[in-house]
């Protein structure tokens, strides 16, 4: 196995984003790479930029990322997004990291125009040495536009991902009764567009009807005015929302829930998305959760039904019910030696 220790930090490297604050892979990906490398990170901004949403902030990381990347031309790693300011560095030896469909995401969002330019972005990945996949689709994806080398590397959660509190304690910190079933859904930004709310909200309507003591827990502070006025609007009673929280108390929650839950918008493509790209799904699983999920790729990680209000609270009462098979934990350290081994190789061999 590769040990750390073969490799030292004189091996100066770049690891190259768009968005700051930092996504929690690059996160996990720069203190890897510490660990055997110099690495410098290079963002475009210090303003936080939305995810696939063109504004002129996002507009500014582009043109602020470029000038530091002509400074520092090492090997490096940059994220898709970042992929049109280094297209030069590909003599550099660059890795690029494909961790979503781009032009599909923006395509379902309704930016044409955008899909085309990130379409014509992806074509260049034919060019780039090493290509990071965070599962099989994705790698199919990057090898279907001819990528020459690609190795996937999870996106899995830190084996310090772990509850602070334990279950009791925290429903009594809620208010919440020991018997009070919860079934949690962690959130994310756009969660109409792409994380199913209305189908979320349509389905617990169907699981209260069947269940007295059951506690819908939603997580984040996207969308908060619209799921309380859809849960009025549906009549709904057993609904908890915690604004944004650190990621402790999102462990904490998760190690209290009954039963999790992963939709997507149907409609939306599943054919990319499955446990080793979701933060969510990944995070359930390292607390051995039951996971209901819908319009994401089969996985033997959680119960995978229709896109459908009956199917969708079927699945979470199934859940309840104790029948569905747990998930199994993978961490972020599982892959770590690979994904180190797999640079030092590409940049330095």
């Amino acid at each position: 196995m590769f040990q750390v220790s073969n490799v030292t930090k004189s091996k100066a490297v770049n690891l190259i984003t768009l968005k700051c604050p930092l996504p929690p892979r690059y996160v996990k990906m720069y203190n890897s790479m510490q660990k055997v490398f110099n690495a410098k990170l290079i963002t475009g901004t210090v303003v936080p930029t939305t995810h696939l949403k063109m504004n002129l902030g996002t507009a500014m990381s582009y043109l602020n990322l470029f000038p530091k990347i002509l400074c520092n031309p090492k090997p490096s790693i940059a994220d898709i997004n970042a992929l049109v300011s280094v297209r030069y560095n590909i003599r550099k030896k660059l890795v690029v990291d494909y961790r979503t469909p781009f032009s599909y995401e923006l395509s379902w969002l309704g930016h044409g125009h955008l899909a085309s330019f990130a379409r014509s972005v992806e074509t260049y990945i034919k060019e780039v040495g090493l290509v990071l996949a965070v599962n099989e689709p994705m790698a199919k994806y990057c090898a279907d536009f001819g990528a020459k080398q690609i190795q996937i590397v999870p996106n899995y959660p830190l084996k310090t991902f772990k509850s602070t509190i334990n279950a009791e304690k925290w429903k009594s910190i809620y208010g919440l009764t020991q018997e009070e079933k919860i079934v949690l859904f962690s959130g994310g930004v756009r969660l109409r567009a792409i994380y199913g709310l209305d189908l979320l909200l349509e389905s617990w309507r169907k699981v209260e009807a069947s269940c007295s003591s059951c506690t819908l827990v939603i997580l984040g502070d996207d969308s908060l005015d619209i799921i309380r006025s859809s849960s009025k609007t549906l009549g709904l009673r057993k609904i908890l929302l915690t604004g944004r929280i650190p990621m402790t108390d999102v462990a904490n929650w998760i190690n209290c829930a009954d039963v999790c839950v992963a939709p997507r918008t149907p409609g939306f493509s599943d054919l990319f998305y499955n446990d080793k790209d979701s933060n969510k799904i990944s995070e359930y699983a390292s607390f051995r959760k039951p996971i209901v999920a819908t319009s994401y790729a089969p996985s033997d990680q959680y119960l995978l039904v229709s896109p459908t209000a009956e199917s969708f609270s079927e699945g979470i009462l199934k859940g309840l019910d104790g029948i569905i098979r747990l998930s199994t934990p993978h961490y972020w350290e599982d892959n770590e030696p690979m994904l180190l081994q797999s640079l030092d190789k590409f940049w330095f061999a």
